[in-house]
């Protein structure tokens, strides 16, 4: 089924094979069983030459960092090619109108990966370089928070560092482990910093450090800090540090068992339990649940803190 060209293009930022019309994206670690030589045969030389060689050498398990990755077809003719190191490279051979301008989209689009991309490709990289330390680190828990960095220029080359509060510490430690100018790092994966971490599509260390800060003063697991920062929208919409800082020194009531711990407190601080048993009236006759429910549904928000039997409670903004 033929897709829109804004669905092509969102399809290609995921690698995922796809086609509108005169236009084709290509996922070339699928393409073992096809005729590369047949969907290549309008890709002028010597590209077209260059390109099966490399496509056979991947298949037979030769994966380099310039090995094709994904390619862009606009009427059967190669406009884009990214390779495993996500890299977008551009043939030099004219292109008609029509070609041009998909080439233009189709190139924006994959210079612009989701970081999850990013790291399927850096996890092929790994692999095949020997680091099998490097995706395997994905799956293991990080409740102190762990960064998996690369230089933008070569974003599959990743390595694994941890940073606190200290933000000019945390430049000279992605600095020193990606051997760049930190404002020049991009954070691939950003592991214990819940949903911030996970959803954000471009992470700052200005910000991942303010995070630890708030951890830290607050003695809340930066799980919670990040969750938080996700159920105030934060990772649509830019926030600064200080920001952060101080809403969530604002918004923080702090932790209780569950729901309806809080609300017992709240009850007791709003002079409600007093007024109630002074009047004689059983707590039974109460429905806190469904004060709980109200709440929590309006007023305030309960954010997993990482351990058990604990929530972190929030004013809503």
């Amino acid at each position: 089924m033929s897709s829109t060209i804004t669905d092509a293009l969102r399809e290609m930022r995921t690698l995922r094979g796809t086609h509108a019309g005169r236009l084709r994206g290509i996922p070339v670690r699928h393409t073992a069983h096809t005729r590369p030589d047949q969907w290549l045969a309008s890709t002028p030389q010597p590209w077209r030459d260059r390109l099966l060689t490399a496509i056979a050498a991947r298949h037979t398990g030769t994966l380099t960092p310039d090995s094709p990755e994904y390619l862009v077809l606009s009427d059967a003719v190669v406009v884009v090619v990214l390779t495993a190191a996500a890299r977008v490279v551009l043939p030099d051979y004219p292109l008609s109108t029509n070609q041009t301008k998909h080439q233009t989209l189709t190139a924006q689009a994959l210079a612009d990966l989701p970081r999850h991309t990013l790291r399927e490709l850096a996890n092929r990289r790994a692999a095949a370089e020997g680091r099998d330390q490097d995706p395997a680190a994905e799956y293991q828990p990080h409740p102190a928070g762990a960064l998996r960095v690369a230089p933008a220029t070569d974003p599959t080359n990743t390595r694994w560092v941890h940073i606190g509060a200290d933000l000019d510490h945390a430049r000279r430690t992605v600095q020193d482990a990606c051997h760049t100018d930190p404002d020049q790092v991009l954070i691939v994966t950003a592991a214990g910093y819940g949903a911030y971490g996970r959803d954000r599509h471009r992470l700052q260390l200005p910000i991942l450090s303010a995070m630890h800060q708030v951890a830290d003063k607050h003695h809340v697991s930066l799980r919670t800090v990040g969750d938080w920062l996700g159920a105030e929208g934060a990772t649509k919409r830019d926030v600064s540090p200080h920001t952060i800082v101080e809403q969530f020194t604002a918004a923080y009531i702090g932790p209780f068992a569950d729901q309806l711990a809080y609300t017992h407190h709240r009850m007791a601080h709003l002079g409600w339990t007093q007024a109630v048993a002074a009047a004689g009236i059983p707590d039974t006759y109460l429905d806190t649940a469904a004060m709980a429910r109200d709440w929590f549904a309006t007023e305030v928000r309960a954010v997993d803190s990482g351990a058990p039997q604990r929530i972190e409670v929030f004013h809503r903004h």
